[in-house]
C-alpha cells in the first residue's frame, strides 16, 4: 500500500540491514519506519541504540509473541516490555506504545511518528499476535482528524555556526537534512559535542545525557495517552494493557453489573512510565489487579520500579498462549473484595 500513497518499501536482507536502512532514511529527512516480531527485536538493539545517541526519529513495531527464542510463533504473549524499554547499553530512553485492538493501531502509528518526529527518538509500538492476525471489521477511517507532526528544522539563524545537538529549552535541536547549505553534520554512534564532533569529556556526556533525558519530560504529562473509564473513586482497580485490555473492558461491565465498585486504566504510552497519571489513578485504590500475558509480570515490575504501588495492587499474570476469561478476571476482584472486608473487620476488632 506504501507506492499508492507516496512511500516506498525496501525488503532487506536481515533484521540489522533493515534497522540501517531506516537510519539512513531518516538521517535523510523521511519519516521511515520498520516491523519485526520475536527475536527480530534483538537483532535491532545495537542500532537503536545509535538511532538515541544519533537522535533520529523512527518507528519499530513488534509485533510480540511467546519466546523466548523462535518459542511459541503462532500465540500471543506480551514479554517483549522488558526488551523494548530496556535492551540498550548506556543510560537511554526510548518510547514505547501499545494498541488495544485493529483499529487502534492506525491511531497508535501515527502517534508513534508524532513522537518520534517531536522528540527525535526511536519509538516502540508493542502490537501482538492477538491483534495482528485479527481479521475484523471496521468503521471507516476518518484520516481528516489526524494531525501530522514533523521534526524542528533549523531556520537560517540556526544554520550560521550550526550545532545539531545545541541543548534548547526543550533539550530538543534543529536537524537538518543532506544537502541543507550549512546543515552538514556528523551522526555517529561515538559522544559528541553540541556540534557533532566526537568527545571523549565526562563532563559532556553527562550533559549530553542530561539533554537526551530531559526533552521526554513533557511526552510524560500527557493524559490523552491514558484510557481511563469507571468510578474515579473507585476502591477496586484493573490496569492492562495491549491485546488484554479488551478482555478487562468486558471484565470491567460484568463487574459492575454485579454490583463492584471497580474502574479501569488502558495506557497507550508504555515508557517512560507517566508516574503523575498513575498516582492519580491510585489515589482512590485499595486493592486491583495488574493483568498481563507475561511469565515474569513485566509490566507490573516496570510500574513498580517508577511507583509505589498500594499494597492490595496484586500481579495477574501468566504465560502466553494462556488467555483470560473476562469472568476469570471478576472473580479475582470479588477475592480482592473479599481480603478486603476482612481486613477492614479485622481492624475494627477491640484490641486485648
Amino acid at each position: 500500500e506504501l507506492p499508492a500513497a507516496g512511500g516506498s518499501l525496501v525488503q532487506a536482507e536481515d533484521e540489522i540491514a533493515a534497522m540501517g536502512m531506516v537510519i539512513g532514511a531518516s538521517f535523510g529527512g523521511v519519516p521511515s519506519m520498520t516491523a519485526t516480531s520475536g527475536p527480530g527485536l534483538s537483532l535491532k538493539t545495537e542500532m537503536m541504540g545509535l538511532a538515541s545517541i544519533a537522535e533520529l526519529p523512527l518507528v519499530i513495531v513488534d509485533v510480540q509473541r511467546g519466546g523466548p527464542s523462535t518459542g511459541l510463533p503462532t500465540k500471543s504473549e506480551q514479554a517483549d516490555l522488558f526488551a523494548a524499554a530496556f535492551s540498550a547499553h548506556g543510560d537511554v530512553i526510548r518510547p514505547v506504545l501499545a494498541p488495544t485492538s485493529v483499529a487502534d493501531t492506525f491511531a497508535v502509528t501515527v502517534e508513534a511518528f508524532n513522537i518520534a518526529e517531536r522528540y527525535q527518538t526511536p519509538v516502540l509500538i508493542l502490537s501482538d499476535q492477538e491483534i495482528s492476525q485479527r481479521k475484523e471489521t471496521l468503521d471507516p477511517i476518518d484520516t481528516s482528524r489526524f494531525v501530522i507532526e514533523s521534526r524542528l528544522r533549523p531556520t537560517a539563524a540556526d544554520l550560521q555556526g550550526y550545532k545539531r545537538f545545541k541543548d534548547t529549552d526543550t533539550h530538543i535541536s534543529p536537524i537538518s537534512h543532506p544537502g541543507m547549505p550549512g546543515g552538514t553534520y556528523l551522526a555517529s554512534g561515538i559522544e559528541h559535542t553540541e556540534a557533532g564532533s566526537p568527545t571523549n569529556s565526562g563532563n559532556v556526556h553527562q550533559k549530553m545525557n542530561d539533554k537526551r533525558t530531559k526533552k521526554f519530560a513533557p511526552l510524560k504529562e500527557r493524559r490523552d495517552l491514558f484510557e481511563v473509564s469507571g468510578n474515579p473513586s473507585a476502591p477496586l482497580a484493573l490496569v492492562a494493557w495491549g491485546s488484554v485490555a479488551g478482555v478487562c473492558r468486558e471484565a470491567l461491565l460484568l463487574a459492575r453489573e454485579q454490583g463492584l465498585d471497580v474502574k479501569l486504566l488502558v495506557p497507550t504510552l508504555l515508557y517512560p512510565v507517566a508516574e503523575k497519571a498513575y498516582q492519580d489513578f491510585l489515589a482512590s485504590v485499595q486493592a486491583g489487579l495488574v493483568v498481563e500475558l507475561s511469565h515474569l509480570a513485566q509490566f507490573h515490575k516496570v510500574l513498580r520500579m517508577h511507583l509505589d504501588l498500594p499494597a492490595g495492587v496484586k500481579s495477574m499474570a501468566r504465560s502466553g498462549a494462556n488467555p483470560f476469561l473476562p469472568t476469570e478476571i471478576v472473580g479475582a476482584l470479588q477475592h480482592l473484595l473479599s481480603e478486603l472486608q476482612r481486613s477492614h473487620e479485622s481492624l475494627l476488632q477491640p484490641q486485648e
